[in-house]
């Protein structure tokens, strides 16, 4: 017969184990969305350059070096919210750092998506 810490050891263990699965499909959807978000204002900042009527030459450069330091800040915030995510389970604050994590990069993409429609919008009228 099993005692009752015997039995607590054990669904500690298994909550543990939860813990981390779950830490690594909200890190793993992080950087998805991160990535997705990175592809997605790379475009955005080039049609903000035709709204604002900048050079040719420039938009080509800016487009270029754009998309090189989106990808940089894009892995600098994945590599930081790993380590805020990671630390979190100790804690007992998982649940609610991904809900900030994913609900910044979430609001994020919601501009992003809705950016391009309001400069169409203005160009309109």
């Amino acid at each position: 017969m099993t005692s009752v810490q015997e039995k607590s050891d054990t669904w500690s263990t298994w909550e543990i184990r939860a813990k981390y699965v779950a830490y690594f499909v909200s890190w793993v959807a992080y950087s998805a969305l991160t990535f997705y978000l990175v592809t997605r204002i790379s475009p955005l900042l080039r049609l903000l350059m035709d709204v604002l009527d900048v050079n040719r030459w420039a938009q080509s450069a800016v487009h270029n070096f754009s998309f090189f330091t989106l990808g940089l800040i894009g892995l600098c915030m994945v590599i930081i919210v790993e380590n805020y995510l990671r630390t979190a389970i100790p804690q007992n604050l998982l649940l609610r750092r991904i809900v900030i994590a994913l609900g910044a990069v979430l609001i994020l993409t919601g501009v992003s998506h809705a950016l391009p429609e309001f400069l169409f919008y203005l160009l309109r009228t």
